[in-house]
Formats: C-alpha cells, sequence, structure tokens
C-alpha cells in the first residue's frame, strides 16, 4: 500500500506569521460585523419609535381637529375633501402608501393621489369631481397604474389588487 502524499509545503516562520496576521484580520473584521449589525438593529429601533411618536402625536395633535372642523356645517364637497385628509393623515406610515411611493413602481404624484382614493371605494366620478379633471383623465391615470403595476390588460379589480398591497 502506499502512504499518502501530502501536497502542503513545510511551514516556515514567515507564512506562520502571515497565517496568524490573516487569522486575526478575519476576527477584526467579524467583530466589526457584528458591530455595524448591533447599530443597524438600534437604527431599525430609533425609526420605528419616530414613527410611533409622530402617529401619537397626530392622533392626539392632528385629528382632534379634524372632529371639530367635521361639526362646522361643511359644504358635501369640504366634507369629502376632510374625508380624504383624515383618510390620509391615518395612512401615512401603512404600508401600502410605502409600497405606492417606492420607486419600483416610479408613480407620478397624480397616480399615488389617484390610486389612493380608488383603493378608499371611490368611483372614477367621484375621482375626477374630487381632482377637478375629467373622466377620462382619471381612466388614463387608471390605465397607467394598471400598467406599472404588471396588470395591463388582465380581468384584476383595481381596487382589489391595491386593497391587496398591504
Amino acid at each position: 500500500m502506499k502512504s499518502p502524499v501530502s501536497n502542503e509545503s513545510p511551514k516556515t516562520p514567515g507564512t506562520k506569521r502571515t497565517d496568524k496576521e490573516t487569522a486575526m484580520k478575519i476576527h477584526a473584521l467579524e467583530e466589526t460585523n457584528e458591530a455595524l449589525k448591533t447599530l443597524l438593529a438600534r437604527g431599525e429601533d430609533d425609526k420605528k419609535l419616530m414613527e410611533d411618536k409622530i402617529k401619537s402625536n397626530v392622533k392626539e395633535l392632528v385629528l382632534p381637529y379634524v372632529d371639530k372642523l367635521r361639526l362646522t356645517g361643511l359644504t358635501i364637497e369640504q366634507q369629502t375633501y376632510l374625508e380624504i385628509i383624515e383618510t390620509t393623515i391615518k395612512n401615512v406610515f401603512s404600508s401600502f402608501l410605502q409600497k405606492i411611493t417606492s420607486k419600483q413602481y416610479h408613480f407620478t404624484p397624480k397616480e399615488i393621489q389617484v390610486a389612493t382614493l380608488i383603493r378608499e371605494g371611490k368611483t372614477t366620478k367621484q375621482i375626477a369631481d374630487i381632482m377637478k379633471v375629467t373622466r377620462s383623465a382619471i381612466g388614463l391615470h387608471r390605465h397607467h397604474i394598471r400598467n406599472k403595476l404588471g396588470l395591463g390588460k388582465a380581468k384584476v379589480n383595481l381596487r382589489s389588487y391595491l386593497l391587496s398591497l398591504q
């Protein structure tokens, strides 16, 4: 039987030093990586804390005035705008708004506005009245929204799809 032959050359003092330096660098990188993970986690915690604080402030400081404004004898149009303002304020931190405003879809501000109103259950006519544009303009926005969402001519209800974006 043949004895196994090692392809490794004998370690010289120089290669031992290099191995030790490499091990030290790997250890330092691992420690740095752990420190970065900790910092990222803290950043996420701070972000969540800030969002919660803003939500709380809006709920306690802004929404009561929306409720008071509702009781001042507004016209139908003003009531509609107030309803939109209230819903938008409540949804500022929703995952839907974060998704719809992300760079992934490339929505224009008007398309975001139309998509939000569609999601709230407004009809094309109601949206056109709210935005002071024609129904065909809203139809065009709906078409662009469908295309950007990848729906194209699929037989999918746009409102249902927008509601599913949670």
